[in-house]
Formats: C-alpha cells, structure tokens, sequence
C-alpha cells in the first residue's frame, strides 16, 4: 500500500513539474494570427535595383502582447527577403523575428504602407507595394497605342481636313499618356518607412 502510494505521488510531481516547468509554459504562449502592427524598415529597398531573395532588416514599433499576457516588446528585429520585385513594384516577405536573443519564425502578410510620398498606402491582392502613378504599366500601354496613333496621323495628312482634326485628336490623347508614364516613380522604400503587417498564423514564443 505505501509502494502504491508513493509511486502515485512520484507521478503527480512529475506532471505537476511538467506543467509549471518555464519552457512548457512559454511554448503555450502565443501573440494570435489576425494581431496587426507597425514595422519600420531598416534598409532602402529600390525596386529597378533590388532582385528576387534580396535580404533586409526592420524593427518592430510597437509591442505584440500574447494570449497570456506576456509581450514581445517594441524594437524587436525581423528578417525578410524580396519575393518580387519591378520598377514600381515589389513584395516583401518577412521570415524571422527576434526578441531577448530568441529567434522565432514568422509569417505575416504586408497590409498597407503608412504616409510615404509617392507610394500607393494599400497594396494589392496579393502584397504588392506599388508606386503612385507607376511608370511601368502606364508606359507599356503609352507605347503600344502612341505606335498606331502615329500610323493614324501620318496617313490623315492625305486625307481631309476632318480626318485630319481627328487624329491630330487622338495624337493630344497619346500625347498625354506618354507624358503621364514619363512623369511616373520607380518604388522606393526608404529606411525608416513605416508597414503594416499582419500575422496570417500565430506567433509562439519557445524558452530561450
């Protein structure tokens, strides 16, 4: 009887220093997937310049509480690399966090950049950062039209002066969209530019 009885109490300390042991706690501690915050990036990122896997740093701005109260403080490192990049465009992925010397994979989704000049403050479907009035596209369209509107002009100055009215119409409209792409930005995003991120699963934090 008193073998039984101390076996049973060998295995109650035994579960009950499991529970309490600080690693298994930390392991049940998250910051929830949907949780939003600030990051501010810690190098300039150029989209005609940087390549598809470029690394880059930034820092949390503000602190990520966890189900449980604990919070990963402000200031924390992320690590992240360029999934895509164009001449006004690009899209960030951020792969690692780092708080009190732990390092902790992450996964989160860019939602919008905050009051940078000459970048759009939404992105796209899928996470693109893009450029305001993007010089790329516009151009595209700008040169594959202006090419058959100069056709058009050129062959209505044989022709009458309605005609001719009519092209000169359309060159003004070309005209306008060439300027239009030339007048766009190539995406840069400067040290320190603020982005909204938001974890897409939970984040867990593990002993040290």
């Amino acid at each position: 009887m008193k073998q039984k009885l101390f076996v049973g109490m060998l295995v109650l300390l035994a579960v009950f220093g499991f529970a309490a042991d600080p690693a298994w706690a930390a392991v049940q501690s998250e910051v929830p997937a949907g949780t939003r915050f600030l990051v501010e990036l810690r190098d300039t990122l150029k989209a005609e310049k940087v390549k598809r896997g470029k690394k880059f740093d930034a820092r949390t701005l503000e602190a990520l509480p966890t189900a449980d109260g604990r919070i990963i403080p402000a200031g924390a490192k992320l690590k992240g690399k360029v999934s895509y990049a164009d001449d006004d465009e690009l899209m960030l992925r951020f792969e690692e966090i780092e708080f009190e010397g732990r390092k902790q994979p992450i996964v989160a989704s860019v939602l919008g950049v905050v009051g940078e000049k000459g970048v759009k403050s939404n992105v796209g479907k899928e996470g693109e950062i893009e450029a305001k009035g993007g010089r790329g596209k516009n151009a595209a369209i700008g040169a594959a039209v202006g090419g058959g509107a100069a056709a058009a002009v050129g062959a209505a100055k044989k022709t009458s002066g309605k005609n001719t009215a009519i092209a000169a119409g359309s060159g003004a409209a070309i005209g306008a969209l060439i300027g239009a792409a030339a007048g766009g930005r190539d995406l840069v995003l400067d040290k320190g530019t603020r982005i909204q991120l938001q974890l897409d699963r939970p984040l867990w934090l593990t002993s040290k």
